[in-house]
C-alpha cells in the first residue's frame, strides 16, 4: 500500500515553510476540498490564475488550471479562466475571460456573476492583495500595476457561492486564512484573502493535479495528466514567455525545481490513484 497521503505528495520539497503549516491541519484539506467540490451541482466554474513577474506570467498556475479545466470538462462542468493579458494565447480552445484593471469595478463583476452563475469559484497561484493593501511577489516586490484584482471578484463571489483557493507561499488567494501563522511563523507579509476550502502544496500546479487525482480517484474517470502531456504543455507556454517565479527566467523550471521533480510527482499521484482506489 502505498504510504503517501495526496496532501503529503503535492507537499514534497517543500522550500516555504508549507509543509510546518501542514502540520498545523487536523485532517485532509484536499480530501476536504474535494469532498465539498463533489457535492456540488453541474455547472459553471470560475477558474482564476496568472501570476505576473518580470513582463510575464509565470509557470506556476497556468498548467494546473489547464488541466483541471480539462478534467472538469469531462466530468461534465463548464469552467471558465479567469486571467488577465499576460496569459493571452495560453488558453486557447478554453473558455476564457480576461480581465484588466479598467474591468476592475463592483459592477461589472456583479455582472459576470450574474451572467454566468457559477456553482464555486477555485483559484490556482493567483496573487492577492495582502495587509497593506498591495499585491506583491514572494521577494517582495510590488507588482500592483500589473495585477488587476481578480481577488476582488473572487470574494465578490465567495458571498454566493463557495471558494476552494490552491497557494504555495502566502501571497495568494485563499492564503488569508493562514495570516496569523503566515505573518508569526514563516514572517511572510500575507494576502488577506480568505477562501472556504484552502488547498496548500509546495508548488500550486502540484496542488491542482492533487486535487485532480483526489477527483479520478473518488469517481474513478480518468483524469490525470501524464508526465508528457504536462511537458507539451510547458513547452508552449514557455515558447509565449512564461518565467519561472523564482529565477525570472524563460525556462522549463517551476519555482526553481528541477523539471524532472514534476515527473516524480505526478508518478507518486498515480500509484496513489491505483493503491486507494
Amino acid at each position: 500500500m502505498y504510504d503517501k497521503t495526496v496532501d503529503e505528495i503535492v507537499l514534497q520539497y517543500s522550500t516555504r515553510g508549507m509543509d510546518k503549516l501542514y502540520k498545523t491541519f487536523p485532517s485532509s484539506y484536499l480530501s476536504l476540498a474535494v469532498e465539498a467540490f463533489c457535492s456540488l451541482p453541474k455547472g459553471k466554474v470560475f477558474l482564476y490564475t496568472g501570476f505576473y513577474l518580470g513582463g510575464h506570467a509565470e509557470t506556476d498556475g497556468p498548467p494546473g488550471t489547464f488541466f483541471l479545466y480539462e478534467a472538469l470538462k469531462v466530468l461534465g462542468y463548464e469552467p471558465i479562466i479567469i486571467t488577465d493579458s499576460f496569459c493571452n494565447d495560453f488558453f486557447l480552445e478554453c473558455e476564457t475571460i480576461y480581465l484588466s484593471h479598467e474591468d476592475c469595478k463592483e459592477t461589472y463583476f456583479l455582472k459576470l456573476i450574474n451572467e454566468y452563475n457559477p456553482i464555486c469559484h477555485i483559484s490556482i497561484e493567483r496573487c492577492a492583495k495582502n495587509i497593506n493593501g498591495i499585491y506583491r511577489t514572494s521577494a517582495g516586490a510590488d507588482i500592483s500595476e500589473f495585477t488587476p484584482c481578480l481577488d476582488e471578484l473572487f470574494e465578490l463571489g465567495n458571498k454566493t457561492a463557495p471558494t476552494f483557493a490552491i497557494g504555495d507561499g502566502g501571497n495568494e488567494i485563499g492564503m488569508g486564512n493562514f495570516k496569523e501563522f503566515l505573518e508569526n511563523e514563516l514572517k511572510v507579509i500575507p494576502s488577506t484573502v480568505n477562501c472556504d476550502f484552502p488547498i496548500i502544496a509546495s508548488v500550486s500546479n502540484w496542488g491542482a493535479y492533487g486535487f485532480i487525482a483526489e477527483l479520478e480517484r473518488r469517481l474513478k474517470s480518468s483524469l490525470l495528466p501524464t508526465y508528457e502531456e504536462v511537458d507539451k504543455y510547458m513547452d508552449y507556454i514557455i515558447s509565449l514567455g512564461c518565467v519561472d517565479g523564482m529565477s525570472l527566467k524563460n525556462e522549463k523550471t517551476v519555482d526553481g525545481k528541477n523539471w524532472d521533480t514534476e515527473r516524480k510527482i505526478l508518478e507518486n499521484l498515480k500509484t496513489y490513484i491505483t493503491d486507494n482506489i
